[in-house]
């Protein structure tokens, strides 16, 4: 059997560095290249150990198992700076959780299924290889990884400013739910924040009052991408908002429907300052 110990190097120190770098970057400790790296060094010359000494002795199967996923778990310990145990903690198990889905992900493109003679059973190999596809494959599943965790962060983060409300006009009322934007600082002319809506919202809440004439529609100037732009508003009764278990009623609303139109998983923007205890 012929081992080559320089694609093995670098096999093991692309893989552990990349998805230790991933590993950390998920539990949001604290990330240095020259520990990721000294750590990755130090888990690619356990492994090039390992193998070498499998090629000439046997180990009973729980000091392999230990070996290989006991070491694997250490790894992340020296790879950063926790602030939390539970931190380390999530830094661990992410860097197993990356370690299986990459090992499955290679396994299944470059497995080679194979029926023993006489013996039945399945069997299966990933030789030949070429160092610089596992090279590849880390680096492209640590880049698909780290956006997604992005993206979960990003929407998180959106959804805790995410509120349950309801808008009443007249008879009609509608439930839906809102996003607190901070950045929305659109005015009436009274100088009060305006709520804005999809455009569907606003025709389900103002309902045949729309086509009747009596909402007293005004015409907002607000800024956009493309330059100074008009929004449509009309007065509304109230809306409540329910938040953190209380209800925040807010009288005389004025709500703007959006030209360009609302997205995401809400409906409606409302300004920042509407979440307030009102008497």
């Amino acid at each position: 059997m012929t081992v080559y110990l320089d694609l093995i190097i670098l096999d093991n120190f692309a893989a552990d560095f990349a998805l230790l770098y991933l590993a950390v970057k998920t539990a949001r400790g604290e990330v240095k290249l020259w520990r990721l790296a000294l750590t990755a060094l130090a888990g690619t010359a356990l492994a090039v150990g390992y193998t070498v000494f499998t090629l000439y002795y046997t180990l009973p199967p729980a000091v392999e198992i230990f070996v290989k996923y006991g070491v694997a778990a250490l790894l992340p310990v020296f790879a950063s700076k926790y602030k939390k145990k539970s931190t380390l903690a999530i830094a661990v198990g992410a860097f197993l959780a990356y370690m299986f889905a990459l090992a499955g992900l290679l396994t299944a493109l470059f497995s080679d299924p194979q029926i023993e003679e006489g013996g039945g059973a399945l069997t299966y190999t990933i030789g030949g290889v070429p160092s610089g596809v596992l090279v590849a494959c880390t680096v492209l599943f640590v880049a698909a990884a780290k956006k997604t965790v992005a993206k979960i962060a990003k929407r998180k983060k959106i959804l805790s400013l995410v509120v349950d409300c309801s808008l009443f006009y007249r008879e009609n009322r509608v439930r839906t739910r809102a996003f607190l934007d901070s950045g929305n600082m659109v005015t009436a002319p009274d100088g009060t924040f305006v709520a804005v809506a999809e455009k569907a919202l606003a025709v389900k809440l103002l309902g045949e009052h729309l086509f009747t004439g009596s909402t007293n529609g005004i015409r907002i100037p607000v800024a956009t991408v493309s330059g100074k732009s008009f929004m449509t508003a009309f007065k509304i009764d109230k809306i409540e908002i329910y938040c953190d278990g209380t209800r925040n009623i807010i009288e005389d609303v004025t709500l703007g429907i959006s030209p360009d139109g609302v997205h995401g998983e809400y409906d409606l923007i409302l300004p920042f300052d509407f979440v307030r205890e009102q008497k």
